[in-house]
């Protein structure tokens, strides 16, 4: 108890910087437990399924030339739940089919309902995947006008009430009625989902799929054991053969594999890639953080050191220095944590959105081992180091002014510190310079000020609809399209004149109007004028190796896919679309007059958020029937680039806490070097040495760390930025000269804050140092 009662003396008066080491300490902590809680729920994705290693998933991918595509699809076709079933009967026991490829708006009483998520499934899901059903029968399924609901959405929606019999409006199309309640689905799902519709529901919007037709199904197989997907892997490729041609053309053929559910999320590279730079940005503040307290601990040992002497004439040996500051890291940490809770509880909603996971899915019995494990590292780390140096010093230091001042160890413990302050900073400036590119990139027309909305069911409830919103008179100009031009089109394969698969061409109808309200971009040719004639992309016509003779060529494409008799015929060639963002390449688009259009592109006056929402209001009181509601392309394009604007928001946060426990580590240093080295200042004074002279000594010793420190985390930085990058199509990384630029701020700054601390001992009169020699 004497040890606790000194060590609570000690942090009471501020010895060793204690409110500096707590802020760092959980500040620290705070992130690193986020961040690796973060990853180990993302690596756990799909496993709370029963027995998830027998829950696999299909998938495909294209084989060109014999060489793999990179990535598989895992969209596949309708009918190979049942084919394959029935060609592996000793292998499957039961097989369903998924689709969230259509998320349509729900309302409840006329009202929209906001974030839920959809899923269509039919009669085997629950028997497949094993979720439990808590009300209601699986056969329901198969029925269009019914509906399962999550048990946390059914208590949203209708508190204590049973949902069993309640409707809801499918985008105001049809009706359903709730028939059953399942078991929550975890947010760690790659298909998250409130609301389970009957997958004849997709059939009636889209049609039923056939193979090689609408590869918009997530095929799901439950087997008998795990020893099974290897077994069904080696056969799966002839069993597919049996019931559709496999190869499109003589040098593509398409390869099938199932994949266990749960590593489907980690099978894409941008996961993987994702996980490894939290990781390391975790690794990095938490690291900092405890080099920071271990320095601030060495740093105050000239002051602390008579102390330990004055314990050691009192009978203390090595152990108990040691457990003495056990106790103290102990006490500190534990304050920290309580200051941490307190900080997350202040700031939930704030952190949910930064890291789009609730704290609930994130902290639960099976991963309280992450926040416990990185709290035992922290305390073992920061308190047995600085522990065992305390314990060294001799008992002799009593009677004499202690003069080790381990400058190894803390020009050591700076230099990694600044390491992880450059790392992280020139993570920031990808981040922020990428979010700031993806939002401001051309993407084939112009968007600013252009709302766009879809009337969905059959195309006639369309009509009348643009004329009516044409004359209100905040609208400049309206046009009509097949679909939203920053979407997935109609697609359609393009062949070269050997049959042999080229790549998808993603094609949308548009009426005469819509290229000059949109903003494209003519580069060569002229308008359609005429049903069934289209522009095409640049990228198009440079797959399809036209050259300069684009114009008067045919789509080699279906035409009963674009509702036409005949292929269109091409009279203008358009700068490319990026439909599909800047996460994919660039795909070959091509848009065909046809006056059977049900998307609205509306092209607002300003100011447009104001206007936005008078449009909004008009569609809705003037057709309360139709689940029509607009919003921008801006709007359209920062949903896109969520995820990298979530990353950006982690990067300035861990790198706003990094500064800050850097800069204390550093002003706690030049602190301590200011006092060991007081007497050695004022010498130089009275030799005639000015305040500039002493400033400059001291931030030229900080430079010798800091310089070497920033180039390593720098280069590390526009290292490691090279590999997030890979994930964006078409993008470049920042030149070097900006991570240089940074570097030379970094600098700028660390030498500000040596100044300012420095100033006062720099500008004190030399006497009042050395007055006791």
């Amino acid at each position: 108890m004497r040890q606790l009662y000194y060590t609570l003396q000690t942090l009471l008066r501020g010895h060793g910087g204690t409110l500096e080491k707590l802020i760092s300490l959980t500040l620290g902590l705070v992130m690193g437990v986020l961040l690796f809680a973060q990853i180990v729920y993302e690596l756990s994705f799909d496993r709370f399924y029963p027995n998830p290693e027998t829950l696999v998933m299909l998938r495909m991918r294209e084989v060109r030339q014999g060489v793999p595509e990179r990535e598989y699809n895992y969209g596949t076709y309708r009918p190979a739940a049942a084919d394959l079933s029935e060609a592996f009967p000793e292998l499957i026991k039961s097989a369903c089919l998924t689709s969230n490829f259509w998320q349509p708006t729900i309302y409840k009483d006329d009202k929209k309902l906001e974030n839920i998520q959809t899923l269509f499934a039919d009669t085997a899901y629950f028997q497949t995947t094993g979720l439990q059903l808590l009300q209601g029968t699986p056969k329901d399924l198969g029925v269009q006008g019914n509906a399962f609901i999550s048990q946390r959405k059914a208590r949203e929606l209708y508190g204590d009430e049973n949902p069993i019999g309640k409707e809801l409006s499918i985008e105001k199309l049809f009706n359903v009625t709730i028939r059953g309640v399942y078991a929550d689905i975890p947010g760690n799902s790659i298909m998250p989902h409130d609301l389970l519709l009957s997958m004849a529901a997709i059939d009636w919007s889209f049609g039923a799929g056939t193979w090689g037709t609408n590869n918009l199904y997530g095929v799901l197989f439950r087997l008998k054991q795990a020893a099974d997907v290897a077994t069904m892997n080696s056969r799966i490729q002839k069993a597919v053969e049996q019931y559709t041609d496999t190869h499109l053309g003589d040098d593509v053929v398409t390869e099938y594999s199932i994949l266990p559910l749960y590593k489907v999320y980690r099978s894409f590279p941008d996961s993987t890639r994702r996980l490894v730079i939290l990781g390391v940005l975790g690794f990095s503040i938490f690291f900092v953080s405890v080099l920071n307290y271990v320095l601030r601990a060495v740093a105050t040992m000239s002051r602390r050191a008579k102390m330990v002497g004055v314990h050691k004439c009192c009978g203390a040996d090595g152990w108990h220095i040691l457990s003495m500051f056990l106790w103290e890291t102990g006490l500190l940490v534990v304050a920290s944590i309580l200051c941490g809770g307190i900080l997350l509880w202040l700031l939930r909603e704030q952190v949910e959105e930064l890291l789009g996971s609730s704290l609930s899915d994130l902290f639960t019995g099976q991963t309280l081992y992450i926040p416990l494990g990185t709290v035992l590292l922290l305390f073992i780390v920061a308190g047995v180091v600085p522990g065992r140096i305390y314990a060294r010093i001799p008992v002799t230091q009593v009677f004499r002014r202690y003069t080790d001042g381990k400058r190894s160890w803390k020009r050591g413990l700076l230099f990694v510190q600044f390491i992880g302050m450059s790392f992280i900073g020139g993570l920031l400036l990808t981040t922020v310079w990428q979010y700031h590119d993806l939002m401001n990139r051309n993407v084939g027309f112009r968007s600013e000020g252009l709302a766009v909305g879809t009337v969905t069911g059959n195309i006639k409830r369309a009509n009348g609809v643009a004329d009516a919103i044409r004359r209100e008179p905040y609208v400049e100009a309206i046009a009509g399209s097949g679909t939203s031009l920053l979407a997935h089109y109609s697609t359609n394969r393009l062949t070269d004149s050997q049959g042999n698969f080229i790549c998808p061409l993603h094609f949308t109808l548009m009426d005469k109007e819509m290229p000059q309200v949109t903003g494209m971009t003519l580069l060569e040719g002229h308008w359609p004028q005429h049903r069934g004639e289209a522009v095409v992309g640049r990228t198009t016509v440079e797959t399809l190796k036209w050259g300069d003779t684009a114009i008067g060529r045919k789509l080699p494409i279906d035409p009963s896919w674009a509702r036409l008799e005949e292929q269109p015929v091409v009279t203008g060639v358009v700068e490319d679309v990026r439909n599909m963002g800047f996460f994919e390449s660039q795909t070959c688009t091509a848009f065909i007059l046809n006056d059977r259009v049900r998307t609205f592109n509306v092209r607002l006056k300003n100011p447009v958020e104001d206007n936005l929402k008078k449009l909004n209001d008009f569609v809705k009181s003037t057709y309360p029937d139709l689940a029509l509601e607009f919003t921008t392309y801006q709007e359209i394009r920062q949903e896109q680039n969520a995820s990298v604007s979530a990353f950006r928001n982690t990067v300035w946060v861990t790198t706003g806490c990094i500064i800050l426990i850097v800069l204390m580590g550093l002003i706690g240093y030049v602190s301590d070097e200011t006092q060991r080295r007081s007497k050695e200042i004022a010498i130089r004074k009275v030799n005639g040495a000015e305040a500039g002279n002493i400033l400059g000594m001291l931030s030229i010793d900080i430079l010798k760390i800091a310089v070497v420190a920033v180039a390593v985390g720098m280069a590390s930085a526009w290292y490691v930025s090279g590999q997030w990058m890979q994930q964006f199509a078409d993008s470049q990384l920042l030149s070097p000269l900006w991570y240089a630029l940074l570097a030379l701020l970094l600098l700028m700054l660390i030498v500000t804050v040596v100044v300012c601390k420095a100033w006062r001992i720099a500008n004190e009169n030399p006497v009042v140092s050395i007055k006791s020699e």
